[in-house]
């Protein structure tokens, strides 16, 4: 499976997601399998990294493009249908973009969420702020084993919408700065000790 990006979203290389239904594929799954590992994985030819898993409460997808911040989510029932896809942070998945769509067991689609809406200080806006402070975010697939990567996480905090960037202010040293989701004003900023392993 291939990605593609919507014309608007080139520069950030945003992965196009879908409303329609879709089942696990089975058969890529069994073809990579090569251990008794229920995740398998394979990086394509254009560098895009694919993440398969396969357990007995599911399945999911994830797929990040090379030279993207971002990643895409697929969750699947025990049947393979679709449960639910969206657009993710490639940094552990830390934050949802745009709209996901989730599925009924018969394949049904039954809700749409816009990630995006409350967020009038936009991710582009996110990233402007990170590079006139220094703070590098990293684009592509992010892997566990590749040591420390700087974040960038949302949520909505006394029904308001907040972002919140964790980077690596020193060798040992973590800063979160919290950022107003409207406006972009920093609220704070807090830190604390980082022992790298």
């Amino acid at each position: 499976m291939m990605t593609s990006c919507k014309a608007q979203n080139n520069a950030l290389m945003i992965p196009e997601i879908d409303n329609k239904f879709e089942r696990f594929d089975t058969i890529k799954y069994n073809s990579l399998k090569k251990n008794i590992s229920n995740t398998v994985f394979i990086t394509l030819k254009n560098g895009t990294y694919i993440e398969m898993v396969k357990v007995k409460a599911g399945a999911a997808y994830y797929e990040t493009p090379y030279d993207s911040y971002f990643k895409i989510f697929k969750d699947y029932y025990p049947s393979g249908n679709i449960k639910y896809k969206g657009i993710a942070l490639n940094v552990w998945g830390n934050f949802k973009k745009g709209i996901w769509y989730e599925f009924d067991e018969n394949g049904n689609l039954i809700k749409e969420i816009d990630h995006d809406k409350p967020y009038k200080f936009t991710f582009e806006n996110i990233l402007k702020f990170c590079e006139t402070h220094g703070i590098k975010i990293d684009k592509g697939p992010i892997l566990q084993s590749t040591g420390w990567h700087n974040e960038i996480s949302r949520k909505i905090e006394n029904d308001k919408p907040v972002w919140e960037i964790e980077h690596l202010k020193k060798s040992n040293l973590v800063e979160i700065i919290k950022l107003d989701g409207v406006t972009g004003k920093v609220l704070g900023t807090s830190t604390y000790k980082y022992i790298n392993n």
